[in-house]
């Protein structure tokens, strides 16, 4: 579990200069266990994509609560379950029954509650309401209409605010959190946290440790043999980091000792599995088929319907429809035999929950989604209906997979025509561009037409460059990475006149250290300085290229502390959250990115470095002096700081708003950036006022620009902090000059 809360409360420990040399200021978002965070916290907003386990962390809580087993102090609190997908519902009759009067929260529980049969009287709850002794649940915002969703939350974050000290958890999706949701309960975001590299290797062991019996030495060669292929088969990612996909690939290593490519093609897999293990029968060769069929059609009337849940009597309909009565076939024989044939699919087919009330579900909703997916292909249904609804966009994304499994341009052709929408909606436009472009990074680079991509990365660059949100724009950068991002190059570098610029902060500049003062005139020669700092995609090349294998491109200082550290690689470069390929490079040390600048000086024939802190102030601020990159004022839209609320590094470039006069991006936020110079708190007094170079001596290195975990402060120009040269942080990072 990942915390996103930006309210601290008390002063900002970024605040404090000299905390920088600990761990203060480059602190990672702490990963705790929710169900200590929930001891701690009267409410969470916890957001996390499908498959992450939401739902299931719900129940489990409910469970572990009701049965007594649960290890924490939640234990004194009384469980209450609302699934946001029922609630809605409820609220729509209760605003028919009310015309225009008020709905409050506590009458539309009570409705909730008689509707779902709910054996707990309101009294109940509300007794434990009052002695703040109540763990309210809610599941499932993304699953509420957006029409609605606003309504809802404001009721519920009305109810969170008269019952403080009673315990709130609150889920969705990313999607189902942004506007009104993140408004109301923003200082209470976390993120489920995806599994790290550890996690999923542990996962996995157990997993077929779990599945294998008492033959533990085969299950550790077939897992380990797993755990080998997703290291060769980076494409497979997307799955591992999820538990639910994580184990679905794990049935079919073990089926078929392979990985799926696609995630369409995984979950076709998984379906086809287990169909043909369950209902394979050759005195009915017909089985199969005929089970598929009914899923295909069910899982679509729910998407038509948007639900997650049927009845058996729908379940009934459905096989109706694709098992028709027989011409001799007596009317109550033809019912018998529509029952007989649900009772054997529906426990049997390992796709279905039925829930305490009678209803059923999928195991998940992706498993729905996929299905109607192969409903859409299957029945060629006009798919252009669905695009501007989000309930279908996983449907869409899954379609598209499924069709690029065997016609390469169809699925390629439906991608184009997605992004090349006549929507006139800006925010509807921009949500397509973002869908069309995610359906073509699920396609496997062979099956992915160059003119398409070329149009998606089009759109998704003039969607980063534009007023969309942050979540958009971040999004989009994410996509553009995968896709292969053009604006990542070496030689992708802005010139910086030779000339004066004003150097440090006023003396009454309230925000100033001591060590930023005096300010005066220095002189530089022309230079030219990165666009963007270095990427871990051109890392890369230094790592491929065996730049860490060869002496001639370190100091001696820094060869002797990579050899009696056996350091290989960037402490995070196996990281998913942080080796985005359009991303930061970080987790570097200052021996690490002079070694890569010396690496790609003698590839490229240019003399490349890291600039010096007064080179690196005049490429940010500009000779006007301003205190930001992008003017006086402080703006959250403007940098990935703490303050924008991402607590990670973003990709290069998203914030457009924040460019320096001269055409640098991230210049504050993102990452630290290491400078060539050592740092002397005095220096400023004794520098020389052409081309100063830093002191000759000291055991720190100066770093310049703030990070996605530095408050404004830090963010600006002007601002000098220090590390030692062998820090390696998770927001330390460096950009290039190259000496013209």
């Amino acid at each position: 579990m990942e915390r996103m809360n930006k309210d601290r409360g008390d002063k900002s420990r970024l605040e404090q200069k000299d905390e920088l040399e600990g761990d203060a200021d480059l602190k990672e978002p702490a990963t705790i266990d929710i169900e200590a965070l929930l001891e701690r916290k009267d409410c969470i907003l916890l957001r996390g994509n499908a498959g992450m386990g939401k739902t299931t962390l719900i129940k489990h809580l409910a469970n572990t609560i009701t049965e007594g087993s649960c290890q924490s102090s939640l234990m004194d609190y009384f469980p209450v379950m609302v699934f946001l997908k029922d609630l809605w519902l409820v609220y729509n009759e209760e605003l028919e029954k009310k015309s225009k009067r008020k709905i409050t929260f506590e009458p539309l529980l009570k409705a909730y509650l008689e509707k779902i049969k709910c054996p707990i009287d309101l009294a109940v709850i509300s007794n434990f309401l009052q002695h703040n002794r109540a763990l309210f649940m809610f599941d499932g915002l993304d699953e509420i209409p957006e029409g609605i969703r606003d309504d809802l939350v404001e009721l519920i974050a009305d109810f969170q605010f008269e019952n403080k000290g009673n315990r709130f958890l609150i889920t969705g999706r990313p999607h189902g959190i942004v506007g009104r949701p993140n408004e109301r309960f923003w200082k209470y975001l976390c993120e489920i946290e995806y599994l790290d590299d550890q996690k999923i290797n542990d996962f996995i062991r157990k997993w077929f440790r779990a599945v294998s019996g008492k033959a533990t030495g085969l299950a550790d060669l077939t897992a380990e043999g797993m755990i080998s292929d997703i290291v060769f088969h980076e494409y497979v990612s997307v799955f591992t980091q999820n538990p639910l996909l994580l184990a679905a690939v794990c049935v079919l290593y073990l089926v078929g000792n392979r990985i799926p490519e696609q995630r369409a093609d995984l979950y076709d897999r998984i379906v086809e599995n287990l169909l043909w293990r369950r209902f394979h029968d050759p005195t009915e060769p017909d089985k199969v088929n005929e089970v598929r069929e009914f899923l295909m059609l069910l899982a679509f009337d729910m998407q038509n319907k948007n639900r997650k849940t049927f009845e058996v009597g729908d379940g009934l309909d459905v096989l109706k429809k694709i098992s028709s009565q027989k011409e001799d076939e007596q009317a109550h024989v033809y019912q018998r035999r529509i029952h007989h044939l649900f009772d054997e699919i529906e426990p049997n087919c390992g796709l279905f929950n039925r829930l305490s009330g009678g209803e059923i579900e999928f195991t998940h909703l992706t498993f729905q989604e996929f299905m109607a997916a192969k409903q859409i292909d299957y029945m060629d249904i006009d798919y252009n209906e669905f695009l501007e609804n989000d309930w279908w966009a996983e449907t869409i994304l899954l379609y598209t997979g499924l069709l690029s499994l065997e016609r390469r341009k169809r699925s390629n052709d439906v991608v184009e025509e997605i992004l090349n929408t006549k929507q006139e909606d800006e925010k509807i436009k921009r949500r397509l561009w973002l869908l069309g472009s995610r359906a073509l990074r699920d396609f496997p680079l062979s099956k992915r037409d160059d003119k398409v991509v070329t149009l998606a990365r089009n759109k998704l660059y003039e969607l980063i460059y534009s007023n969309a949100s942050l979540e958009e724009r971040f999004e989009a950068g994410e996509i553009v990475g995968a896709l292969g991002d053009l604006r990542i190059r070496a030689d992708n570098m802005v010139l910086v006149k030779g000339g004066k610029f004003m150097r440090g902060s006023s003396e009454d500049d309230t925000d100033a250290f001591d060590d930023e003062k005096t300010q005066r005139k220095i002189y530089l020669d022309d230079f030219m300085i990165g666009k963007y700092p270095v990427t871990n995609e051109e890392f890369k090349g230094f790592i491929d290229d065996g730049g860490y294998d060869k002496k001639e491109f370190w100091t001696e200082e820094g060869w002797r502390w990579r050899e009696e550290n056996e350091i290989s690689e960037p402490l995070y470069w196996h990281d998913r959250k942080w080796n985005g390929s359009n991303f930061p490079v970080v987790g570097i040390s200052w021996h690490e990115a002079e070694a890569y600048a010396n690496w790609l000086s003698e590839r490229t024939g240019h003399r490349y470095r890291l600039p010096t802190e007064a080179e690196w102030e005049k490429a940010a601020r500009g000779t006007t002096g301003f205190k930001y990159s992008w003017g006086e004022n402080f703006d959250e839209n403007s940098c990935n700081s703490y303050e924008s609320g991402l607590l990670r590094t973003s990709p290069v470039g998203i914030y457009p708003k924040g460019k320096s006069p001269y055409g640098c991006f991230d210049m504050a936020g993102n990452v630290w950036e290491w400078c060539s110079d050592r740092y002397d708190d005095k220096y400023y007094a004794i520098s020389p006022d052409k081309n100063p170079k830093g002191p000759s001596d000291g055991a720190l290195w100066v770093i310049r620009g703030g990070s996605w975990s530095s408050s404004a402060r830090c963010c600006r120009s002007a601002d000098r902090r220090r590390l030692g040269p062998i820090y390696r942080r998770y927001d330390l990072g460096f950009r290039l000059l190259q000496e013209v």
